[in-house]
């Protein structure tokens, strides 16, 4: 079967599409033979072959490409340093350098027969809208030579011819804007009854058919004719029969005997159903034996690769088509795989949708609108007086700031969680450029709960604006929760031992996670309770945590094992009051003391700790092994805490983290590891120094002023 060029609109049809006409992006020279298209290949910047050029020994050369060094530089060769003779290596340009050179090899992996192409996936069977379309400017960013489908492009099963052409006029819309060419095959949407399979002839010509490409068999099938999904013993009613298509791969084998390569393309991967091998499949493998070739095809909407006569068959996920979308394990996601045809065979990258961008992924207006966009919602301080310590109605205040040039759409809605009441609904607000505006949260109670009891809510907040015609848009999370001050009390000045035998009660309890961003715990994992104490102007605390496995290692750091931090603020508002994130506070938090206490007492001298060493060193601590995890006593130093306050310290804020790493687990959300190691952080109020602070949290008073 030979596939005819015509002179009308169709011969932009047949079963592939060509290259949109496009202002030239590239010189080009010559004319490459394979698809017939006329495509011009870019020009070489250096021969492919060049040959080697005087070397002295041991030398070879620093690689400079010499005409894209004259157009950046805007110098030409004569330039060139009279003492470095040029060389010419491996396709490199190069300067000659004596003894060791800055790279690892000049073999460059650039042969002539290598090439890349893409194979898009199942666009339908439940389509999520956008999701295809979105996918072919992100094809045009990877610069293939052409784009395969293994089929499922339009909905179809149905025999309304008016509703099958609108389908495909929408498909061949999306199509169009593809800048190489593109491949069709069939697939069960694609071709469920005669009506359909006429209508494919019709637009597209072969549904069977085969191409060469340099020295590629690229073989695609109907997998229609060897049985339709929804009668697997029957084949599509059309234009074709199984037998010709079966006479035709085994005459395409015989008249292309000996290729680099064989791609076979079919929609149903027909050697993977539960119940066995559908229809001939058998014969096509025995028509392949003996040849390199990979199989391609999509259908089942999960990706996996199977290993059947020393060969890879690979059934694509979606571009598009239906699906739960669970992540790699499952084989579920939405992606194209890119193919480059190398001398050893093809080697396939799957390529997530979402991880393609181009060039103007982030401009430099997207990034200063992100700049104000990512603080633009900042909790206010507000703290409430305590009734007998305990919360039964109050309000907590966001302010939103617009700090560009547009419009900022802000839409909110709350979840206030199990213990505050909001009688509020969801809104949408619009606030002006260089705007601002207070949003108030009237809350209440059931009845009276004591404030460190109290679970917070949270308030979810869509931000959307543009810099010039590009949209930026934002979700952020707020935790929703009243605050107070806290007393604390005076007395004796205990003994920093470890030993909390000498505090009576320890009133304040973590015993689920206090910070709504981070991963919740249980309290059969890791859980705290802790006191404070004033003697003499130095400040005192002890910890409980309960810890069903501890880990504890004099090799291993401070961060990197079980430990209890703190900091403590105790510098005027309104800095104490305010929230940090930490990767941006580090001036703030060397302002304030910082404890670290491990089990071991290591002080860890550690270059990225290095700029708290006066933090570390106002607070001493002490930690004993206990039947039910450890004890920890800190003292903070007075005269510290004073000289951040520039007057006697009365009023102070502190964050307090329980860390537990527990040896082969993989959750860890603390800040300064990457997820995916082994610890967890526990909060005892939102993270001040997180992703959902609440302003004046864990604010302590002393009882008595000095």
């Amino acid at each position: 079967m030979r596939l005819q060029r015509k002179n009308s609109r169709t011969s932009q049809r047949g079963p592939f599409r060509r290259r949109r006409a496009l202002a030239p992006r590239r010189t080009n020279v010559g004319r490459d033979r394979g698809l017939g298209t006329g495509h011009a290949r870019p020009a070489r910047l250096l021969p492919a072959r060049p040959q080697p050029g005087p070397r002295g020994a041991g030398s070879v050369a620093v690689a400079f490409v010499a005409s894209a060094l004259a157009l950046l530089t805007g110098c030409d060769r004569s330039s060139a340093a009279p003492d470095m003779p040029a060389a010419n290596l491996a396709g490199f340009a190069v300067e000659t350098i004596e003894g060791a050179t800055p790279w690892t090899s000049l073999q460059a992996n650039d042969a002539e027969q290598d090439f890349h192409f893409v194979i898009v996936s199942d666009r339908t069977g439940d389509a999520r809208p956008g999701v295809f379309a979105s996918a072919i400017p992100k094809v045009n960013v990877l610069e293939p030579a052409f784009v395969v489908s293994v089929g499922d492009l339009i909905e179809g099963y149905t025999q309304d011819q008016a509703q099958i052409d609108r389908e495909w006029d929408e498909f061949e819309g999306f199509v169009d804007q593809l800048e190489v060419p593109f491949f069709y095959a069939a697939g069960n949407h694609d071709m469920s009854n005669a009506v359909m399979a006429e209508t494919w002839q019709a637009r597209f010509g072969p549904s069977f058919y085969r191409f060469v490409y340099k020295d590629v068999l690229f073989l695609v099938l109907n997998s229609e004719l060897f049985g339709m999904v929804s009668k697997p013993d029957t084949p599509v009613p059309g234009p074709w029969t199984q037998a010709e298509q079966l006479a035709f791969i085994e005459r395409t084998l015989a008249e292309v005997p000996a290729p680099r390569w064989t791609i076979v393309i079919v929609h149903q991967p027909l050697w993977d159903y539960a119940r066995g091998v559908r229809g001939d499949w058998p014969q096509v493998e025995t028509l392949l034996a003996g040849r390199d070739y990979t199989v391609f095809a999509g259908h089942f909407h999960h990706y996996v690769k199977i290993e059947r006569q020393d060969s890879n068959y690979i059934t694509l996920a979606t571009t598009g088509g239906g699906s739960n979308l669970r992540g790699n394990l499952y084989g579920e996601f939405d992606h194209v795989a890119l193919v480059t045809m190398a001398a050893g065979g093809p080697r396939i990258a799957n390529l997530m949708l979402e991880g393609i961008h181009d060039a103007d992924l982030v401009t430099e207006d997207v990034r200063d609108t992100m700049y104000w966009l990512d603080d633009a919602v900042q909790s206010v301080p507000m703290l409430e007086s305590p009734n007998e310590g305990a919360f039964s109605a109050g309000t907590v205040a966001f302010q939103v700031t617009n700090g560009g040039d547009a419009d900022l759409n802000v839409a909110l809605h709350v979840d206030p969680g199990p213990d505050l009441r909001y009688a509020g609904t969801a809104e949408t607000v619009t606030i002006p450029a260089n705007g601002e505006r207070l949003f108030s949260f009237p809350l209440s109670t059931d009845k009276p709960l004591p404030y460190p009891d109290i679970v917070p809510g949270r308030v979810f907040w869509s931000l959307s604006t543009h810099t010039g015609q590009r949209p930026v848009d934002l979700n952020v999370v707020s935790a929703l929760l009243p605050v107070t001050t806290f007393a604390i009390p005076g007395g004796d000045a205990p003994s920093v031992d470890g030993d909390l035998s000498e505090w009576a009660n320890l009133p304040y309890r973590a015993r689920r996670q206090g910070d709504v961003v981070s991963p919740p715990t249980a309290e059969t994992d890791i859980a705290y309770s802790f006191a404070v104490q004033e003697s003499d102007g130095d400040l005192y605390i002890a910890v409980r945590v309960r810890d069903d496995s501890l880990l504890a290692d004099e090799g291993r750091g401070v961060l990197t094992q079980d430990s209890v931090m703190i900091a403590v603020d105790s510098r005027p508002d309104p800095e104490r009051s305010a929230n940090l994130r930490l990767q941006e506070s580090s001036r703030d938090l060397a302002q304030m003391a910082v404890g670290l206490v491990t089990l071991p007492g290591i002080v860890e001298e550690s270059y990225y700790l290095r700029y708290l060493d006066a933090s570390r060193a106002a607070v001493a601590s002490k930690a004993t092994a206990t039947a039910t995890g450890y004890d920890v006593e800190l003292k903070v130093d007075g005269d510290y805490l004073d000289q951040r306050a520039g007057a006697p310290w009365q009023t102070l804020r502190l964050a307090i983290t329980a860390v537990d790493w527990d040896a082969g687990e993989d959750v860890n959300e603390i800040p300064w590891y990457a997820k995916g190691s082994d610890g967890v952080a526990l909060h005892w109020v939102p993270y001040r120094f997180g992703e959902a602070p609440v302003a004046a949290s864990g604010t302590f008073v002393r009882s008595v002023e000095r």
